[in-house]
């Protein structure tokens, strides 16, 4: 196994643990592989929306949950900014769980001196704000989309074909028909600028991309429902986004380090009361 690639900053979000169908293997061997000073999870990272019989939760949720804490404990600097589906855990602002600093938004400064506003990005998003209910529909009908996929997503890697999901082309045309939407990117970036910053990294949307917008920086680190991106920043200030498409070999090899590492830390009785904790101030 190559040694984890190391960043000075990590910009993740919209994990959306407790969905059926999100990426929480590769997530897993994601944090598994990859290290950070400072560790951003820019909202959206358990998904209180599909609490009840449609709540999916499994082994590598749990480890996802130990990896953080782990990390937390050997000093890296993470800090959890929720979202509008862990909007909960907004009330907890200001506070720190686990080593894990909970804040409503946060500025970071890079390693050249930019200084960006880091915040989920809902808080922008006018359909939501003005019409919850139609939001919460949406989102069943996200979650419908993806079981239809399910045997599409089966045929295509199957035929080795580029991935393709019907739950993201929705959600694209539905963006793109939406003026909130397709002015997303340039309402934030203004009040980044109004606010003194040099940029913003977000999330909310599901689309991982770039923008220089009226000399302000755009940055959305996608998600982890189907995507799989974040955005990185290296020791002099660099910024990128990384897409992770690693081989199911590498998946299940870093799985089994991550339940290996914890079984050898003899974390089983203190670690499961930590990761019940954080799932039920969550929930």
């Amino acid at each position: 196994m190559e040694a984890n690639e190391h960043y000075r900053t990590l910009f993740l979000s919209d994990w959306h643990l407790g969905l059926k169908g999100v990426q929480s293997s590769k997530l897993l061997a994601f944090l598994e592989s990859h290290d950070a000073e400072t560790i951003y999870l820019i909202g959206d990272i358990i998904d209180q929306w599909v609490l009840g019989r449609k709540w999916s939760w499994n082994q590598d949720c749990d480890n996802i949950l130990r990896n953080l804490m782990a990390k937390a404990e050997m000093g890296v600097n993470i800090v959890y900014i929720p979202g509008n589906h862990d909007d909960s855990f907004r009330k907890w602002a200001n506070t720190t769980i686990k080593g894990i600093s909970i804040q409503k938004d946060a500025v970071h400064t890079t390693a050249d001196g930019r200084k960006l506003w880091i915040l989920h990005g809902d808080e922008f998003d006018l359909f939501m704000r003005q019409s919850k209910l139609l939001c919460h529909l949406g989102h069943s009908s996200i979650q419908i989309l993806m079981r239809l996929n399910r045997p599409v997503a089966w045929i295509r890697r199957k035929f080795r074909l580029k991935p393709w999901s019907l739950a993201t082309a929705v959600r694209r045309t539905f963006q793109n028909s939406s003026k909130t939407f397709r002015r997303f990117s340039k309402t934030i970036t203004e009040e980044a600028n109004r606010r003194g910053y040099d940029g913003v990294v977000c999330g909310h949307i599901h689309k991982a991309e770039f923008k220089l917008l009226d000399g302000i920086e755009y940055w959305n680190d996608g998600d982890w429902v189907e995507s799989c991106t974040a955005v990185t920043e290296t020791m002099d200030g660099t910024m990128d986004i990384l897409h992770y498409q690693p081989t199911d070999f590498t998946v299940n090899s870093l799985r089994l380090r991550a339940a290996q590492r914890f079984e050898e830390m003899n974390l089983s009785n203190q670690d499961s009361l930590d990761v019940q904790l954080i799932q039920e101030a969550f929930l």
